[in-house]
């Protein structure tokens, strides 16, 4: 009597998923949206200001993009 031993690799493949191009490019719009809309109302705000409050702050008009972008130093 023979014996046969057979060793199979069973390996179980995994479905590939497709590229999630939409929804990434969605997710940085709607990002890139919301910091607009800050940058905005940063800047909104600081129209307001008159020229006593800029020097009370000691910043100046020319100091308000970096402001709102959030790269200021002082």
């Amino acid at each position: 009597m023979a014996t046969f031993w057979h060793n199979a690799s069973h390996t179980v493949s995994t479905p590939v998923s497709a590229p999630s191009f939409g929804l990434g490019m969605v997710n940085r719009v709607i990002s890139w949206f919301r910091n607009l809309q800050e940058e905005m109302a940063v800047r909104d705000e600081l129209a307001h200001l008159d020229e006593r409050d800029l020097h009370d702050l000691g910043i100046t008009t020319s100091d308000f993009d970096a402001i709102a972008h959030g790269t200021y130093r002082r």
